[in-house]
């Protein structure tokens, strides 16, 4: 009475601290970050290493396991996983939850710098650590009818410092065209005439072109600095460089031996778009910058260089992250107004009056807009999940509000004036509203300590929620009163609640307590019944508008050849209606720092936008599937959305299905691969199955004549350097072009350098003596592995899959099934991966969250009703609602994953209030001198209409949402569902099953005289 009393005295106060505190909540959802997903620290680093074309049995003993080794002390980490390919290999490693990745990123480069001493010293390193701010959020296409090299420079030095420079960009890389060289063509014949070697030849090169200050000195009371320059200007200053001194004095000219041009070094990638050859230039944002305004910056940067690029060049945007952004905002910020509209239809037909029904759905934008200061305080994001989170509070922050209006307007029924009426309200039910909202607010505690991208994106969600509700207990105890007082008319109005023939139904229901009890177990069995046949899954499936295809040409293609297959693939996809446009990378892979063979690439293909579009992404994508599988039977193809594909990278769970073998032999895991891979086939559903290792490649061995050598006078070495100067060429220095450097690499012709007939008869020069490779050597042509696999330092085979059309659930119990009986060779054993593992292990983690989150919840109850079988009669209400919820889950087909498990959370901490409202009036009756029974009947009738208003409201506020429309929606659909099935259900059981169940619990308590303990 005093508080209230205390708030009426200062309520101008109160008003203006509440108009101060929306203000600033607004304004910092103004200036908040945005993103598809929470700015949270992935547990990942990568390390790729790359040096020369050595096979990946060899590379694999030479320089990876040397580096994993190294890299398996680190501390916190919990599984290293590497790939290694020709002059290649990729080592993933994924740490413990909470691990400290900026330490760890420093111990990783401090162990890859002491690994260095044993690897080849021309090793090209680099270590990232993995975040959301490794991939783009906006690519372009740069393409046009303009020399490739010209193209490349133009994204190089002209595109790219451009978006670099603009605020928020994080990476800007660019690939596809060609880097532009010097070419030194050695002619092999003039060359070996001089009894000169490429390796020779490389150093006289390398030891001419250099420029450097020696030193100054002062002349005309000015200090001048003095260059000693040997480097050439022009291709024909470098063919004019002397390469040899005859014993007459003559001087030979490079030129005379070799031929001199601008050129292009060797392609490792190929890179096209719709318009033909392109080069691509991907945009990541930075940490806590937010999406859409650098998307906005960088396209406004891009349409600046227009008149800057060469004639008949276009830049034109790709992949585009904010318009997906925007439009799910736009969704969530739809299904919250969508929302509000609901309750207060609601609040307005439960009490017959607009006006209260206006004056207490205006809690709702109070409360959201307080919380924005509280997510901006706690350095959160606009993001699907904590906007989500909002649209999942509405019907929560509202319930409060709506408990005290009813109140308030049962006691002006009573003939009191509204002032009068909101004190006695407010005084009736606070401690009811502190209480019930204790509940919803420690549901959440636990997920503090759930770990993964699950624990990481929930976790936002949580956040949003639990300030919300903090907020509305404040909005519905200070400000609705205080509104109440102000805004309803002292007016006397009947009002009639609709209790009376509820609390006849409910004389008859006391008086069967054990037909109660029956009900209540038979609907936690048939939980058990229907649980294993809901769909699950993992994270739910967004329809993004954009898709990645992953193709795979039979190990050791060429580049050329798969660029000539990849255009097949692109021809499928310009004849597809819903394409926009695509970029297409072949040797190279979307994302962060990776090795990555020519026979393999991507495609990233933008959908035309949602409102124009006859078909969803999924739709495109099993449409194409079926084409490409007939159009480009050679190659392997595998889908994923962008945004999924990101996630993937992140958690380190390349793939839905993953069976990982591990065994000491490489040919019998690929055999015993194949042979589970069998096992699969067939599987409803499953579709892109990969028996998890690639055939085996060719190779030629130039095999030393040790013998030939030794005659020669000469040494193995020596042949492999000329072998190694010839095919693959060497930068011996670069020439200075505008601001910029421009290699010289010497080399053989390409005719000589890629035929192996040719390759042996080179020149072989050792001192004053001319022969051939064939007189020293022998080729032999073999095979050699293309990709070797190691996890936890051991040979590995993944077979994977992805599915289509089925949850992931079943499949993965239909494929437990199938690989129940398999033999595995002694040593050898299968270990479940991908997402399988991590959906496992979701369910796991959150069965045990929500086993704490029930304690808790317990906790609060029994110190509300000072005994404990009370507080365990309300949560009797937990299990009716978890069966809801899957009943709800199995009726709309939507999956058991984490969004519907977090909806399962939330029902712990939701459905306890209709039963805290129900107990708390008939406590409150029976200390006044009622016997159990007539407080039970008069209880109901009593809180029948808020009961109802509150579980209405909550319905309507999570309504647009189930209904899953638009971008983003998806992640909060399953949510909405689970909870709203689990609410309807407990509803039901509060209403139906509690009352007989707390009047045999009451029973023989003395009225006036209610113990304190059990």
């Amino acid at each position: 009475m005093k508080a209230i009393a205390f708030l009426r005295r200062y309520a101008s106060a109160v008003w203006m601290a509440t108009v101060v505190l929306i203000a600033l909540g607004l304004g910092s959802a103004w200036v908040m970050p945005s993103g598809i997903y929470p700015e949270v620290e992935f547990p990942r680093i990568v390390v790729v290493v790359k040096v020369g074309d050595a096979p990946p049995d060899v590379f694999l003993t030479t320089v990876t396991r040397p580096l994993e080794q190294a890299l398996t002390t680190v501390l916190g980490i919990e599984r290293i996983r590497s790939r290694t390919i020709r002059g290649g290999a990729e080592i993933s490693m994924q740490f413990a939850s909470g691990t400290d990745m900026w330490r760890a990123l420093q111990i990783v480069q401090a162990s890859v710098a002491e690994a260095r001493t044993e690897l080849p010293a021309n090793a090209e390193i680099s270590v990232e650590k993995i975040t959301t701010g490794s991939f783009p959020v906006l690519t372009f296409n740069l393409s046009g009818p303009v020399d490739p090299r010209e193209l490349r420079e133009f994204g190089e030095f002209l595109v790219r410092p451009a978006i670099a420079s603009v605020a928020g960009v994080g990476r800007v890389e660019v690939l596809g065209g060609d880097v532009r060289e010097i070419e030194v063509v050695l002619d092999p014949e003039a060359t070996s005439a001089l009894h000169l070697t490429p390796a020779m030849v490389t150093e006289r090169l390398r030891s001419a072109m250099g420029i450097a200050a020696v030193g100054r000195v002062e002349r005309d009371g000015q200090l001048v600095t003095v260059v000693a320059d040997a480097q050439p200007k022009t291709a024909a200053e470098i063919g004019e460089m002397p390469v040899v001194v005859t014993a007459a004095g003559g001087i030979v000219p490079i030129r005379s031996i070799a031929e001199v041009f601008d050129g292009a070094s060797d392609r490792a990638t190929r890179i096209g778009g719709p318009k033909g050859e392109t080069v691509v230039i991907s945009v990541a944002r930075l940490p806590d910058a937010s999406t859409p305004d650098v998307v906005r910056r960088v396209e406004a940067a891009a349409r600046a260089l227009a008149p800057s690029l060469p004639a008949g060049a276009t830049l034109e945007p790709v992949y585009d992250q904010a318009s997906l952004v925007e439009e799910s905002m736009a969704n969530v910020r739809d299904a919250i107004l969508v929302g509000i509209g609901l309750c207060f239809i609601v609040i307005a037909a439960f009490l017959r009056d607009a006006r209260a029904g206006v004056v207490h759905s205006l809690s709702v934008p109070v409360t959201l807009s307080i919380t924005f200061l509280f997510m901006r305080v706690a350095h959160q994001t606009l993001n699907l999940m904590s906007l989500g989170g909002m649209a999942v509070a509405i019907g929560l922050v509202i319930d409060d509000a709506i408990v005290i209006v009813e109140a308030i307007a049962y006691h002006k029924s009573l003939g009191k004036s509204a002032r009068d009426a909101a004190e006695a309200g407010t005084v009736e039910l606070a401690p009811a509203v502190i209480g019930t909202t204790l509940t919803t607010v420690v549901v959440f505690i636990p997920l503090a300590f759930l770990q993964g991208i699950v624990g990481d994106f929930f976790r936002a969600l949580a956040f949003t929620v639990t300030s919300a509700v903090i907020v509305s207990l404040f909005v519905a105890l200070v400000l609705v009163p205080l509104a109440a007082s102000i805004g309803l008319s002292d007016k006397h109005r009947e009002d009639k609640p609709p209790g009376k023939h509820y609390g006849v139904l409910v004389r008859a229901l006391v008086k069967r307590p054990a037909l109660a009890a029956i009900a209540l177990l038979a609907v936690t069995a048939l939980g058990f019944v229907i649980a294993p046949i809901v769909p699950a899954g993992f994270l739910p499936a967004m329809d993004e508008g954009a898709f990645v295809v992953d193709y795979f040409l039979p190990a050791g293609t060429s580049l050329l050849t798969t660029d000539a297959f990849a255009r097949k693939i692109d021809k499928e996809i310009r004849a597809t209606p819903d394409v926009r446009t695509f970029s297409r990378r072949t040797g190279a892979e979307l994302g962060p720092a990776n090795a990555t063979a020519q026979n393999r690439g991507d495609i990233m293909v933008r959908l035309v936008e949602r409102g124009a579009r006859k078909h969803s992404s999924e739709q495109v994508i099993a449409d194409l599937r079926e084409r490409l599988q007939k159009a480009v039977p050679e190659a392997r193809i595998e889908f994923v959305q962008v945004l999924q594909d990101v996630l993937n990278d992140l958690a380190g769970n390349p793939r839905p299905i993953e069976l990982k073998l591990f065994g000491p032999d490489y040919a019998k895991l690929d055999d015993t691969g194949e042979k589970l891979a069998g096992k699969l086939k067939g599987i409803k559903g499953l579709v892109d199955i990969y028996e998890g290792h690639e055939r085996e490649s060719s190779q030629l061995r130039f095999v030393t004549a040790r013998d030939a050598v030794a005659r020669f006078g000469t040494t193995p070495d020596a042949i492999q350097a000329q072998l190694a100067a010839a095919l693959r060429g060497e930068v011996v220095g670069s020439i200075r072009r505008y601001d910029r450097l421009v290699g010289v690499r010497v080399r053989y012709p390409n005719p000589i350098r890629f035929d192996a007939r040719e390759v042996q008869r080179l020149p072989f020069v050792a001192g004053d003596r001319v022969s051939s490779f064939a007189a020293v050597s022998e080729l032999v042509e073999d095979t050699t592995s293309s990709q070797l696999l190691h996890e936890a330092l051991q040979p590995m085979v993944a077979i994977t899959a992805d599915h289509e059309g089925r949850d992931l659930g079943s499949i993965a119990r239909e494929i437990d099934g199938r690989i129940a009986g398999f033999k595995l060779p002694p040593g050898y054993r299968l270990v479940m991966g991908g997402q399988i593992e991590s959906e496992r292990a979701t369910v796991r983690d959150i069965a045990r969250i929500g086993g704490v989150a029930l304690l808790l919840v317990l906790t609060v109850l029994s110190a509300q009703f000072r005994r404990t079988r009370l507080a365990a009669l309300v949560l009797a209400s937990v299990p009716v609602a978890i069966v809801g919820a899957l009943l709800a889950l199995l009726i709309t087909g939507t999956q058991l994953n984490a969004s519907s498990l977090m909806g399962c959370v939330l029902l712990v901490g939701l459905v306890v209030k209709n039963g805290v409202l129900l107990l708390e009036e008939t406590e409150r009756l029976v200390e006044r001198g009622e016997v159990a029974v007539e407080a039970v009947v008069h209880a109901c009738e009593r809180r029948l209409r808020p009961i109802l208003m509150t579980t209405t409201a909550t319905l309507a506020g999570l309504f647009p949402l189930a209904l899953g429309i638009g971008a983003g929606a998806e992640l909060q659909k399953p949510l909405a569902i689970a909870v709203i099935g689990g609410l309807f259900t407990s509803t039901l059981a509060t209403l139906g099953l509690m009352p007989a169940l707390a009047a045999l619990a009451l029973r023989g308590e003395n009225p006036r005289n209610v113990p304190s303990s059990i």
